[in-house]
């Protein structure tokens, strides 16, 4: 935990390490993303703490870690669709904060068109070993410098960079997956009775759920229902705790604008399904006839591709994880070739709290195996809480940034230069209060100073803007 004296000084010196980040990315060679709860937060999602701050639940008693478990589906499946059902809905209707389009925009001015990325999709393509036949969407191309890993759950990633440069280590609930039968949850691979495969829902499905009861009949009571997702519409009563914070059912983002838009059903046909492993389209949209999801190959109950408390029968989207490994490992790989002019890269990490450290562990791992490899690599951690390494050995090498994601990245977007998003006025949120730049004043990582002076100019060979 950071102690009292520290977090002051860290939070009075957000902007000047905001400052410093924007030079790090303006710097790097190649970049990874990596966020949690924390970063989709500023979408108005609910984080881990407050997803299940409802009436119905606390009623019985129920906490998230409770509600998000596999066995309600067997149990009582009202209240797991009810749940999973709510949240789907949830993220379907909320609009991506401006977050993703800021590091979207770094993205193509700075990362997908050098020679470094280049190289890369080389390297990939040559190592590479998955099968796309057995993706549920299309993946077209490989990533370059650039790649996501996050463990949010929501696929807001898809409205704004390709499927190739995503990797979900919990799944999204987008995805979904033969739930087999109550025999087959435990750990014994030879109980497991689950159909192969994971598939999309139809991108015009929504589940009906009682908002007062926060239960989800198997039948809806009527196809014309309207999906409710109160956009912070007022409860009555917001001296109420509950009404206080983003909750299932209650989320405080806008309108989706671009859903889903590099999520693109693949064009398979039936011919080897099941045995290859992923239904078409068509196939899996049969799983969606009722309120209740069901597996498309034998009927019997689906369930989010979602790694859930207690949860001993989720299937990961494999072959993105390989994409993914295979991309990290050829990053080393070129990392060690580069010992005489090191490798450039940075972490950013954005919302990875303490309650579930998936994200965090994973930045660290990453960073330590990149510093190994011989790369210069620096970890951006931001977070409001607990923006410092985990590791003590490794904090040379983290810039710690006690703030907000969105707030801190728009100040990043502010020093950026020219790779900065620039929005029409009238739509543009307000600049920070920035400090005037001090001439040569570094500041090493670890220990956020006074700001240097900026970005540099860009080099000759910096990259081209993409193309429209």
């Amino acid at each position: 935990a950071v102690q009292p004296e520290e977090a002051a000084r860290l939070k009075s010196q957000l902007q000047e390490g905001c400052t410093l980040a924007a030079q790090t990315i303006w710097e790097a060679e190649v970049m990874i993303f990596l966020n949690g709860a924390g970063f989709s937060a500023d979408s108005g999602l609910a984080v881990y703490g407050d997803v299940a701050k409802v009436p119905a639940y606390a009623k019985r008693g129920l906490t998230y870690q409770d509600v998000c478990q596999p066995h309600w589906l067997y149990e009582e499946p009202e209240l797991f669709w009810g749940f999973w059902g709510q949240c789907y809905n949830d993220y379907r209707m909320t609009d991506p904060h401006e977050g993703y389009e800021i590091i979207h925009h770094w993205v193509g001015k700075l990362f997908r068109h050098t020679d470094t990325s280049k190289r890369l999709q080389k390297m990939c393509r040559e190592a590479d070993r998955t099968e796309d036949d057995i993706s549920p969407y299309e993946v077209k191309g490989r990533a370059g410098s650039f790649f996501i890993h996050t463990s949010n759950v929501d696929a807001h990633h898809y409205d704004w960079f390709p499927a190739c440069e995503i990797r979900e280590c919990h799944g999204n609930t987008e995805l979904y997956q033969c739930a087999g039968s109550r025999h087959g949850m435990g750990r014994m691979k030879a109980h497991d009775d689950r159909c192969k495969g994971i598939w999309r829902a139809p991108l015009e499905y929504r589940f009906h759920v009682d908002k007062d009861t926060m239960l989800a009949p198997q039948v809806a009571p009527d196809e014309s229902f309207e999906v409710v997702t109160n956009h912070w519409a007022p409860s009555g009563n917001e001296s109420d705790s509950l009404s206080a914070v983003p909750r299932v059912g209650r989320v405080k983002g806008n309108a989706r604008r671009h859903t889903l838009r590099h999520m693109i059903s693949g064009k398979k046909s039936d011919a080897n399904w099941p045995d290859l492993g992923s239904p078409s389209a068509a196939a899996a949209a049969r799983g969606f006839g009722s309120n209740h999801p069901v597996c498309p190959s034998c009927g019997g109950p689906a369930r989010p591709a979602i790694l859930m408390f207690g949860d001993y029968s989720w299937r990961d989207n494999d072959a993105q994880e390989e994409r993914f490994n295979t991309w990290t490992e050829q990053v080393k790989d070129l990392a060690t070739e580069r010992k005489s002019s090191p490798l450039r890269v940075v972490l950013l990490e954005v919302g990875a709290g303490g309650n579930v450290t998936t994200i965090r562990n994973a930045s660290e791992f990453l960073l330590k195996d990149l510093l190994e490899a011989g790369a210069d690599a620096t970890l951006l951690r931001v977070n409001p809480d607990f923006p410092l390494a985990d590791k003590r050995e490794l904090a040379p090498h983290v810039v710690s940034l006690m703030g907000r994601g969105l707030e801190s990245l728009r100040m990043m977007n502010a020093f950026m230069g020219p790779a900065a998003l620039v929005r029409e006025m009238s739509s543009a949120p307000p600049p920070p209060d920035l400090p005037p730049p001090a001439p040569d004043s570094p500041v090493s990582p670890g220990s956020v100073g006074a700001p240097p002076a900026g970005p540099p100019p860009p080099p000759p060979s910096a990259p081209p803007p993409p193309p429209p």
